[in-house]
Order: structure tokens, then C-alpha cells, then sequence
């Protein structure tokens, strides 16, 4: 079972790497949050659950550092506060709660980056929704289907419909572009 668990997210893994449509989202990806950065703009990241916690993690690496020492790249994500989310969710609705935050911080230099690994989360897709009346850029992370937001904004799809091999693929995903980046202002110096 151990093995077989292994096997499936290698699988996973060599899938991305043998899609060239993928790669180059990769790779445009790392060049439009460097160009946000580079304008003052910043990096905001949202998800439910896993996707959450993948998110934060994403975020810390920007704000502190991936691998090397560099000045702290602009990044925030969605949902941390409790009392903003816990407010929004009651005083609103749960669905509208990334809208709502998203109305508070984002900026037209900004890019954003919902994760979902399903593509139908109610509440990333209104901060989709709301950020596409903002022309403020997006590119979500999702499974292979890539769910309803999809339709409404470019995504990374990664080719598995297993919940544990689509995130282990996101973080990696994340640390690709993470690396990208910070490689980009360290050699900037």
C-alpha cells in the first residue's frame, strides 16, 4: 500500500513534467509575480482546508524565504485572520468571505492565487469572480478537471483527481515558483 501510495504521486509528478502546456504555466506564472513584485504589487494566495494550509506555506516562503537569504517578497493569504473571516462568513455569507477580504487588500498591480483542488469552492470562485471586475490578474491551481473555475480563469491543472496527489503536486508546484522567484531577486543584487 505504502509503495503503491508512493508510485501514484511519482505518477503524478511525471505527468506535469512530461506536459509542456504545463510547464510554461509554471513558468509564466513565476514571470508575472515577479513583474507584480518588481511594481510594488503583491502575491495574495487562498484555499480551503489542505489548500489553505498549502497557501500559508506558499506565503511564508515569499514573506521570509524559500532557500536563500533575500529581501521579503510581498505575500498574504486570504483567511488568516479569524476575526475578518468569522465576521465576513456571518455577517455575509461563508462564500463571500475571500470576496470580502479580497475587496480589502487587492489592487489592480496585484496577482491572485486561489488553490483548489476541485475547482468548485464556492467562496474561491466569488474572489475569482470579484477580482476579474477588477482586472486584478488570476491563476488558480486545481485538479485535472479544473472544476467551474476554470471557466472563469487560466489554471494549472494538475492531472490526477486523487485530493492527496493534487496537493502534493501543488506544494510542489508552489516551491517551483517559489524557487523561480527568489532566484530572480537574488541575482538581481
Amino acid at each position: 500500500m505504502i509503495k503503491k501510495i508512493i508510485q501514484q504521486s511519482i505518477d503524478t509528478k511525471q505527468l506535469i513534467m512530461q506536459n509542456d502546456n504545463v510547464i510554461k504555466q509554471i513558468k509564466v506564472l513565476s514571470h508575472d509575480i515577479i513583474k507584480v513584485l518588481k511594481n510594488n504589487g503583491k502575491v495574495i494566495l487562498a484555499g480551503n482546508g489542505g489548500s489553505f494550509a498549502d497557501s500559508i506555506h506558499i506565503c511564508a516562503e515569499f514573506v521570509v524565504r524559500f532557500a536563500k537569504n533575500r529581501k521579503s517578497l510581498s505575500a498574504i493569504s486570504l483567511g488568516c485572520n479569524s476575526s475578518i473571516l468569522t465576521a465576513a462568513a456571518n455577517d455575509f455569507n461563508f462564500d463571500d468571505a475571500f470576496a470580502r477580504e479580497l475587496e480589502a487588500v487587492a489592487n489592480v498591480n496585484d496577482i491572485f492565487i486561489p488553490i483548489s483542488t476541485s475547482g468548485d469552492s464556492k467562496n474561491i470562485i466569488k474572489a475569482v469572480e470579484y477580482a476579474n471586475t477588477k482586472s486584478i490578474k488570476t491563476i488558480c491551481m486545481t485538479g485535472d478537471k479544473g472544476g467551474k473555475i476554470s471557466h472563469i480563469t487560466d489554471c494549472i491543472k494538475v492531472p490526477s483527481n486523487i485530493t492527496a496527489r493534487i496537493q502534493e503536486s501543488h506544494i510542489m508546484i508552489g516551491h517551483i515558483i517559489c524557487e523561480l522567484v527568489e532566484n530572480y531577486f537574488v541575482n538581481k543584487k
